[in-house]
Order: C-alpha cells, then sequence, then structure tokens
C-alpha cells in the first residue's frame, strides 16, 4: 500500500484543525474546528482570490498549537476546483475531497441526512475528515 494511501487512512488526533467547505456559485460556507469543536464562528467567504486570502489568514491564525492541517472540501461539480487547487498549492497533502454522496452519507450519520444546508454538509465534512 502507499505511504500516502495510509496516511489517508489514519483516523485525526484531537488537536488536528480542520477546514470544512461547503462550495457554492458566489459564496463558500466554512467552518474551521479541532477535536474541541468550533474554533472561529462558521462564514461564507467569497469564491474570488479575496476569499482565498480571508480564509488563509484564518488558517495562519488558527494552526498553530494545532499537530495537523486538513482541509476537507465537497467536490460539487466544478466549483470546488479553484479553491481546492490554490488551497493544495498552499498547504500540500492537506487537501481532502469528498463526493456529494459521501458528504450525504455523513449527514445521515449525523441524523440530517434529508435536510441538506451548507452548515450541515459542514458538519458532515468535518466529521469525515
Amino acid at each position: 500500500m502507499r505511504r500516502s494511501v495510509m496516511l489517508l487512512q489514519a483516523p485525526l488526533g484531537p488537536s488536528a484543525l480542520v477546514v470544512a467547505i461547503d462550495p457554492g456559485k458566489v459564496m463558500n460556507r466554512v467552518w474551521v474546528c479541532d477535536g474541541q469543536g468550533l474554533v472561529t464562528e462558521p462564514s461564507s467567504m467569497p469564491v474570488s482570490r479575496a476569499g482565498i486570502g480571508d480564509l488563509e489568514s484564518t488558517v495562519t491564525s488558527q494552526v498553530a498549537g494545532h499537530d495537523a492541517l486538513v482541509i476537507a472540501i465537497e467536490a460539487t461539480g466544478s466549483l470546488h476546483r479553484a479553491w481546492a487547487s490554490e488551497l493544495e498549492r498552499l498547504h500540500p497533502g492537506s487537501v481532502r475531497l469528498f463526493a456529494p454522496s459521501e458528504t450525504k452519507a455523513a449527514r445521515t450519520q449525523l441524523g440530517s441526512g434529508r435536510f441538506k444546508t451548507d452548515d450541515r454538509d459542514c458538519a458532515a465534512l468535518t466529521g469525515r475528515a
């Protein structure tokens, strides 16, 4: 088994910083959390370069004291591509893409599979990462 695959299957420690992103057409919903819960308030960031800058500022201010960074993005159509590419460039090996079906399955495990909202998707991605 390749080393990268083994790393992806390893469970995250409680001190990992997880960034969950539910892409949209104009705004992306973002949660930043760790084993203790949310470390910032959930926010919506523009899909433009300004949004990447805002996210990068948030990650930089929160990553200290965490032993890993995981960026979980729902891979919906092509909405995720720009952010996933740029975040992979900024944080190599930290980006994990999840199919919408995986997000729905995680929402179902959380008890809200039938009701899709951006925040429920971010909660599901946080649990999947």
